[in-house]
């Protein structure tokens, strides 16, 4: 009876050892499996979560670089187009301007260069002709006066052949008519020495002299020692108005 009962106690420790053996290597067993394929699964899962993270990280950084990117190059163009347009408009600005401005100075020129010559041109004119009637004028005085003088001492005589002689009845007259074909000049200036053919042209010299200024200007006053002086000055105040001699 003692023998089964030992054997029933063997047997029973037996079974009961056998089942915690098997019971502990299964929950090691089962433990290490599912601790490993934890792991697994948690590595698997981080990276894959790591992966799509930083793929996402690189898809939006490469999104935002390339938007920047974008940016930067359509400021970049349009700052370009704008400065080139500006420039192009600035050049054709300053084109036309040069141009108006050329045009205007242009006429500007011709204007006052034809204003000056018709001014010129006026003045000459009128001098000219205002010369020309007073050379005239005093030609015909200084004539008519040598003529009355001549009158006084000589005759005029014609000959056969209709020409014209003048004959002196003084000597003296005689010389001092030849003395204008011939280019004698016996008087001469004290001051000077400057000679002339006649007494009363040194007489008018003199005065430059002597400072003596018969002619005055009804304008201002001035005082000339010849009408032609006075005639030039006259043209100051009229231009075109002839002198009046008027004598002190």
């Amino acid at each position: 009876m003692r023998r089964f009962a030992n054997i029933r106690a063997n047997i029973h420790a037996n079974i009961h050892a056998n089942i915690r053996a098997n019971i502990h290597a299964n929950i090691h067993a089962n433990i290490h499996a599912n601790i490993s394929a934890n792991i697994r699964a948690n590595i698997h899962t981080n990276i894959r979560a790591n992966i799509r993270a930083n793929i996402r990280a690189n898809i939006h950084a490469n999104i935002r670089a390339n938007i920047h990117a974008n940016i930067h190059a359509n400021i970049s163009a349009n700052i370009c187009a704008n400065i080139r347009a500006n420039i192009h408009s600035n050049i054709r600005a300053n084109i036309h301007a040069n141009i108006h401005a050329n045009i205007r100075a242009n006429i500007r020129a011709n204007i006052h260069a034809n204003i000056r010559a018709n001014i010129h041109a006026n003045i000459s004119a009128n001098i000219s002709a205002n010369i020309r009637a007073n050379i005239r004028a005093n030609i015909h005085a200084v004539l008519q006066f040598e003529f009355q003088t001549v009158l006084k001492s000589s005759a005029l005589v014609f000959d056969a052949s209709r020409r014209f002689f003048i004959r002196f009845s003084d000597s003296s007259n005689l010389k001092r008519h030849q003395s204008v074909h011939t280019g004698e000049k016996r008087y001469g200036c004290a001051h000077c020495g400057k000679r002339f053919a006649q007494s009363g042209s040194l007489k008018v010299h003199m005065t430059v002299h002597t400072d003596c200024k018969q002619f005055r200007c009804a304008y201002c006053g001035k005082t000339f020692i010849s009408g032609s002086h006075l005639w030039r000055h006259v043209t100051v105040h009229g231009g075109e108005k002839r002198f009046t001699p008027t004598f002190q």
